[in-house]
């Protein structure tokens, strides 16, 4: 694989929001060329997240986080790579150490390299979700718990239709 090869596009799909645990994630999927969804994967990366994500707070609080964030799962070339975020302290994007499944054990969602956050792939979701929050969280109309309903219906629009097998 060329590292510095030109930039395509990927399929990006909205998968339901999850809500476990206390909390409630926007989940999306990557998939770049010749790789295809897999569900077991999917759920195995979600598990995993809920395992390393901190005790889920409130909307209301105003010192933790507030149980709300999305994850990634991008069945990239060299791994299935899942970034999870989640929001605090109103306006504050946190996020858990990346996780990634080798292609030679894709059941085993194992702590990433520490100081990356995501690709341009992943960023674009990144920066979606961002917009979101802001134009609907931190707006001045509106009680929290509606605000936070609309959040969660908004997704960046999936790229073409995927076949979950």
């Amino acid at each position: 694989m060329e590292h510095l090869q030109s930039y395509q596009s990927r399929t990006v799909v909205a998968l339901p929001t999850a809500q476990r645990n206390d909390w409630q994630l926007k989940r999306y999927v990557i998939l770049s060329k010749d790789r295809k969804y897999d569900s077991k994967s999917v759920s195995l990366a979600l598990d995993s997240a809920l395992e390393r994500l901190p005790v889920a707070g409130k909307l209301g609080d105003v010192d933790r986080n507030h149980g709300v964030g999305f994850q990634i799962v991008h069945f990239a070339e060299v791994a299935i790579v899942s970034p999870v975020f989640y929001w605090m302290w109103g306006s504050v994007l946190a996020n858990v150490e990346q996780m990634r499944a080798q292609w030679s054990d894709t059941e085993k969602f194992e702590t990433g390299v520490g100081e990356v956050v995501g690709c341009v792939w992943e960023m674009e979701i990144v920066c979606f979700e961002v917009n979101c929050w802001r134009n609907t969280m931190l707006v001045n109309m509106g009680d929290a718990p509606n605000k936070l309903s609309s959040y969660l219906k908004q997704h960046l629009p999936s790229s073409e239709p995927i076949r979950f097998e």
